[in-house]
C-alpha cells in the first residue's frame, strides 16, 4: 500500500467534503429561490385577479343601486352603467396588476437576500480550496469533489492501485460504467452536481498555476 499516497488523498478527501458542504447549502438556496418565485407569481396573479374582481363587482354594484335611483332617465341610466362598467374594470385591471407587482417586489427583495447567502457560501467553499491549495496540488482538478477523492482513497487503501495514475484511471473506468448504469442514475446526477462548480475553482489565480502543474505530472507519470 501507497501510505503517502493514501494520506495525501485522505486529505484531500476532507477538504473537498468541507468544500462539498457549502456548495450544497448553496444549491438549496438556490432551489428555495426557484421555488419561491414560482410559488410568489402564482400566489401575486391569484391576489390580482381576485382583487381586480372584487373592485370590478363593487363599482357595477354601486352603479346598479344609482340606475335604480334614476328609475327611467334613460340617459342618465346609460351613463351610469357605461361608467361604473368600464370603470369597476379599469380599476379592477389596476388594482389587480398592482398588488401582482407588489407581490414581485416582495419576492425581489427576499431573493436578493437568498442571492447574498447563495454568493457567501459560494465564496466559502472557493476559500477552502484556496487556503489549501498546496495540500491538493498533487491531484488535477477535476477530481477535486467527494465522489472522486472516496473513490481514489478507496482503491489505494484497498491496495488495488499503488500510483496516483492508477488511481485516476481506475475511477474513470468506474465513472464510465456508472454513466451507461441505469442503474446508477442516481450516482451520476451526484457527480454531476459536485462537479457542476469545478470550472469556478479552476477561475482562482491560487488553483489554476497549480492545476497545470498537476496535470502534466500526472499524464507523465501515467505514460512511464
Amino acid at each position: 500500500m501507497n501510505k503517502e499516497l493514501l494520506q495525501k488523498l485522505i486529505n484531500a478527501d476532507r477538504i473537498c467534503k468541507q468544500a462539498n458542504v457549502h456548495y450544497q447549502e448553496a444549491v438549496k438556496l438556490e432551489q428555495q429561490d426557484m421555488e419561491q418565485q414560482a410559488s410568489t407569481k402564482k400566489s401575486a396573479k391569484i391576489k390580482g385577479i381576485i382583487a381586480g374582481v372584487a373592485a370590478w363587482f363593487v363599482i357595477g354594484s354601486i352603479g346598479n343601486v344609482l340606475v335604480s335611483l334614476l328609475g327611467n332617465i334613460a340617459i342618465f341610466v346609460m351613463m351610469v352603467n357605461s361608467i361604473s362598467q368600464f370603470g369597476g374594470l379599469a380599476l379592477g385591471i389596476i388594482l389587480g396588476y398592482s398588488i401582482y407587482k407588489k407581490g414581485q417586489g416582495e419576492f425581489k427583495a427576499e431573493s436578493a437576500k437568498r442571492q447574498k447567502a447563495i454568493e457567501k457560501e459560494k465564496a466559502a467553499a472557493q476559500q477552502i480550496f484556496d487556503n489549501n491549495v498546496n495540500d491538493l496540488a498533487f491531484l488535477p482538478v477535476d477530481y477535486w469533489y467527494p465522489l472522486a477523492t472516496e473513490y481514489l482513497v478507496k482503491v489505494v487503501q484497498a491496495d488495488r492501485a499503488n500510483s496516483l495514475a492508477e488511481a485516476l484511471s481506475m475511477f474513470d473506468e468506474q465513472l464510465h460504467r456508472w454513466k451507461i448504469e441505469e442503474a446508477n442514475a442516481e450516482i451520476v446526477a451526484q457527480q454531476k452536481a459536485q462537479t457542476a462548480n469545478l470550472n469556478s475553482i479552476r477561475k482562482s489565480s491560487k488553483v489554476s498555476a497549480i492545476a497545470n502543474t498537476a496535470n502534466a505530472i500526472v499524464n507523465i507519470s501515467s505514460k512511464l
